[in-house]
């Protein structure tokens, strides 16, 4: 897995995060969050309120979809600022600030799940944009003599926080097809979980949702879910995914590959702040998990596939 050529994030223009701010800025003020149960009390009030039920916990990547949604309805974007979230009534006390940066929803959300909390790392700041982008960028950037900023190409030697670019190439190294997935759900129950969390599979679009013009979706596993079936005996492993709300069926993922539209569109959703942007590091460790798994099922595809041209 060293040797493999990873894809890096990076633009011409200005940096990805705004740098630090020489204007003066306003004090801090700690403000304590209270939890029920997985996730503060101001997270659970605002789900709530739109009619989502907490019982079970949401995962991070479901919630920034849901409030993405949420801005879309009430039409939250700044009029001209379009990356820009005017935060109303619900929104305000949830991220302490009026206007919020549309794609650093996923990462504002942080402080709101219990399983982040960390000795007393569970203060939540209200600040100014400023200091927020400026934490942002303290947090993510690279040194130019660490990432050599403008190489497009660059063997995986990079600090965990440069972006991977959502490219075929990167997100092929962790797609899983169908077939896979139901062979690892049944030869390899004790590792499941660990190695489909964090992968991407295809599944069909949403047929009512409008702005999607491709027929099926990258979409990542986020989670698993056990679920009856009718006779109440046998249970049917589903899959939380990032940007659709319902779970989902193994049997519903698709077994071909995906196309380079669909993985602009993941792309898209990943820029949009709908989804989280992954690290070199992340799909670095998911690729090495499932390089061995991957390799194998593409060399049994292709055997089946002489076999049947041979007869």
């Amino acid at each position: 897995m060293g040797d493999f050529v990873w894809m890096e994030e990076y633009t011409d223009g200005p940096p990805l995060f705004a740098p630090p701010s020489t204007s003066k800025r306003k004090a801090r003020t700690p403000r304590k969050l209270e939890f029920t149960g997985w996730g503060s009390n101001l997270l659970i009030e605002f789900l709530q309120s739109i009619g989502t039920g907490t019982t079970n916990q949401i995962s991070q990547y479901d919630v920034t979809a849901i409030i993405n949604k949420y801005v879309n309805d009430r039409n939250l974007l700044h009029p001209t600022k379009k990356k820009r979230v005017l935060c109303d009534e619900w929104l305000l006390p949830l991220f302490g600030r009026k206007t919020i940066n549309r794609i650093r929803i996923y990462d504002l959300l942080e402080p709101h799940f219990a399983e982040n909390k960390v000795g007393s790392d569970d203060d939540f700041f209200d600040t100014t944009d400023d200091d927020e982008d400026n934490n942002a960028y303290q947090r993510h950037k690279c040194s130019a003599s660490d990432r050599k900023c403008h190489s497009k190409k660059r063997v995986f030697e990079a600090p965990k926080s440069c972006f991977a670019a959502i490219v075929p190439d990167n997100i092929k190294l962790v797609y899983l097809k169908r077939l896979l997935v139901q062979d690892l759900a049944k030869n390899n129950p004790e590792t499941f979980q660990s190695k489909i969390v964090g992968s991407f599979v295809r599944i069909k679009s949403d047929p009512n949702d409008y702005l999607q013009k491709n027929s099926h979706m990258l979409v990542q596993v986020t989670g698993l879910v056990e679920s009856s079936r009718a006779n109440g005996i046998n249970t049917e492993i589903l899959l939380e995914v990032s940007n659709y709300m319902k779970d989902v069926r193994i049997s519903m993922l698709s077994d071909d590959n995906f196309s380079k539209e669909e993985c602009e569109d993941l792309n898209q959703r990943v820029r949009d702040g709908s989804l989280k942007r992954p690290t070199i590091v992340e799909l670095e460790e998911k690729a090495q998990v499932l390089h061995e798994d991957i390799t194998k099922h593409v060399v049994a595809s292709w055997r089946t596939c002489f076999s049947s041209k041979a007869h």
